[in-house]
Formats: C-alpha cells, structure tokens, sequence
C-alpha cells in the first residue's frame, strides 16, 4: 500500500474528523511536493545531456566516421555511456550509425548527420 492509498483509505473510513483532516491535509501535501519535482530535471537526466551534448560537439568537430572507443578515447567517457549517448542523438535525428573495417573486422561508427 502507497502513501497515497493510505490516505485516500483514511479519509474514505471517515473513523473521526480529525483523522479525516489530518490525511487530508497530508494528502495535498503530497501533491504539492509531487508537482515541485515535475519541475525538476533529475541529476541522471542532467548528467545524461552532458554526455550527449559531449558526444555531438566532438562529431561536428571531427570529420568521418568514429567507433565507440574511439569517442570515449577522444572524450574521456567511459565506453558503454558514449553508446548511450549516441543512441539517443541517433533518436533525435542528429547523428547516424554505419559500420566501418578496424582490424579486420567490422565496428558499428558514429557520424554526424
């Protein structure tokens, strides 16, 4: 059982009026922390935009084609994150995924739009 459903159980029991206004009170209490945070952009989410925003200004930067490794050696991020990154300005229509020879054999590269 939630906070909320609590609360909502609380008020709907009608047991006193007291309890009834205390849950209520709570209750929009609740809400009002709830809307606050809608507003703000969680750290994950900021940190998440820097490693994109990271990635794209290395791209427009530097002509071709790059694999993963090759972007978090030129960017100092570590590997699966540049991924991440990448797939999500893939999603935006900003950069595109190809693949290219390393070494005798094939690697997904990264290049901007």
């Amino acid at each position: 059982m939630t906070i909320r459903e609590f609360y909502n159980e609380v008020i709907n029991a009608n047991v006193s009026e007291d309890m009834t206004n205390k849950a209520t009170e709570l209750l929009a209490a609740l809400d009002a922390r709830n809307e606050k945070r809608k507003g703000t952009e969680s750290k994950e989410k900021k940190e998440a935009a820097e490693r994109r925003n990271a990635v794209l200004e290395f791209l427009k930067s530097h002509e071709g084609a790059f694999t993963r490794d090759q972007i978090s050696f030129e960017i100092d991020m570590d590997p699966a994150k540049v991924t991440g990154a990448c797939t999500a300005l893939i999603k935006e229509g900003l950069v595109v995924k190809s693949e290219v020879k390393v070494e005798k054999s094939r690697k997904v590269a990264y290049s901007i739009v």
